[in-house]
């Protein structure tokens, strides 16, 4: 199974935990990165979808960032996405094919990179 963190359950989030700590994350079996996102969509109530325009207007925003649309207030924000896999981050950028492997972390989240 793999986790799927965002902005509705953050890694970041104080528990009592060490931060960062998987405690709100939500385990599914997701096999890509689409399905993982969908799957956060359906539990959480929101909206993510690839950014089509270049963020900021910069170049090398294409292709990078998504729109996250939380529909249970309809406040809008970019986020970035990142896979944590065995301690190494890995920016898929909009590949929604990307394949996830078991205990891959999914994070939904600020603008990293």
């Amino acid at each position: 199974m793999i986790y799927l963190c965002g902005p509705k359950n953050a890694r970041y989030t104080y528990t009592g935990s060490p931060i960062p700590h998987l405690d709100l994350a939500y385990r599914c079996d997701a096999q890509t990165l689409a399905k993982a996102l969908s799957i956060y969509e359906s539990v959480f109530n929101v909206r993510i979808t690839s950014m089509q325009e270049p963020l900021l207007g910069l170049s090398e925003n294409i292709g990078k960032y998504f729109d996250y649309l939380d529909l249970d207030n309809n406040s809008k924000i970019a986020v970035d996405v990142h896979v944590i896999r065995q301690g190494e981050t890995i920016c898929p950028k909009q590949n929604l094919d990307f394949v996830l492997q078991k205990e891959d972390i999914v994070d939904i989240g600020p603008l990293l990179c």
